[in-house]
């Protein structure tokens, strides 16, 4: 399947792409990878979906972590998460394996 094709399913285990850093540049947060000249701008939420993307958590298993840690946005987090996926994976940040 081509990149950014691909869907998250709750079952899919997300791993961040080889590379990608994350960094604070003038109170901003952006995922960087110096390599391939990239340079993607998030929010917090995303960057630390970003770095729950060990290759080994499936995204049910981030969802139940961000869950935890805020339960008063279970809802939002169990619609954002997938989403933010998505969106990770079309800007070649992250990939399903």
């Amino acid at each position: 399947m081509l990149p950014g094709k691909a869907k998250m399913q709750f079952e899919s285990i997300p791993q961040a792409v080889e590379g990608f850093q994350v960094e604070k540049l003038d109170g901003e947060i952006i995922l960087l990878h110096p390599l391939r000249n990239i340079i993607i701008y998030s929010n917090q939420s995303a960057a630390l979906i970003w770095q729950l993307c060990d290759g080994l958590r499936s995204v049910e298993t981030i969802i139940e972590i961000l869950s935890a840690a805020y339960p008063e946005a279970r809802e939002q987090i169990r619609a954002d998460v997938p989403a933010t996926l998505q969106t990770l994976i079309r800007q070649g940040a992250i990939e399903a394996v």
